[in-house]
């Protein structure tokens, strides 16, 4: 199977695991699949249109890394989602987006906040979550991730 079969692969999962909620996703236990490659996957996800695709990414990836916790996973928001980021942003069902951003980032997820986008809506990098970094522009991280084989999906 080629790279770009996989992803489309990956992606048709990860659309369909974020389609339960969180609670109903999470009573279920957990589900079994088989590892998709013998080497470690890495994703990057973009997170650029809201909260809800933020909260719904963050699933996703939780989901994924039950499943084969090898996966290495970056998020890079930008755009009127770059929210997400900020001490004291909620998730659409009133949780603190910074508890998945915590548990996510200590299996090894990277976040990452567009500058240019911070810069535009006046937004200080002391507002930003410990464990989000800023790169200049995140539509760049992205092309670069993928120029270094990282496989891309959106929410």
């Amino acid at each position: 199977m080629n790279p770009r079969d996989r992803i489309r692969l990956l992606g048709a999962g990860l659309a369909g695991l974020g389609a339960a909620p969180a609670a109903l996703a999470q009573s279920q236990g957990p589900v079994s699949a088989k590892p998709i490659s013998s080497q470690p996957w890495k994703v990057v996800m973009q997170i650029s249109v809201d909260l809800e695709q933020a909260y719904e990414g963050l699933i996703n990836i939780q989901n994924v890394l039950q499943l084969d916790p090898r996966m290495q996973f970056v998020v890079v928001g930008y755009g009127k989602a770059i929210r997400f980021l900020l001490n004291g942003a909620r998730t659409p069902t009133g949780a603190a987006f910074s508890g998945m951003i915590g548990g996510l980032a200590n299996q090894g997820v990277q976040f990452k906040a567009c500058q240019n986008t911070m810069t535009f809506l006046k937004i200080p990098a002391s507002e930003l979550v410990l464990e989000a970094t800023t790169v200049p522009a995140g539509v760049y991280e992205i092309i670069r991730l993928q120029a270094e084989g990282w496989h891309y999906i959106k929410p």
